[in-house]
């Protein structure tokens, strides 16, 4: 059977080949999920926490951008430390950080 994680966190590593037009890549996304993922493994929240890098999520003009499944929360997460306020709110402690959501 496979792995059951609480919750999936999906962050955006694409890169555009017109570079006129903004992606995450270009924003650093790449740095921020590794430095991102590497931090829950050091915290022991990836037994619990899926994550995954995934093409375009379709946010680039607020990116880069994070999901975060089933919850359905996407987040801009411009720098690391607003990626590891992400982790410690959200992922290990379940509080929304408001600050960073992605709105209509």
């Amino acid at each position: 059977m496979p792995k059951q994680f609480r919750c999936h966190l999906f962050w955006c590593g694409h890169m555009r080949d017109d570079e006129t037009k903004p992606s995450c890549a270009q924003r650093g996304s790449m740095d921020i999920g590794q430095k991102l993922k590497q931090a829950m493994r050091d915290r022991g929240l990836r037994e619990e926490v899926a994550v995954t890098k995934s093409g375009c999520l379709g946010q680039c003009k607020s990116g880069p951008a994070m999901l975060v499944y089933p919850e359905g929360i996407w987040y801009s997460v411009p720098t690391l430390d607003d990626a590891m306020e992400i982790l410690d709110k959200h992922l290990a402690n379940g509080e929304i950080v408001e600050r960073l959501l992605i709105r209509d």
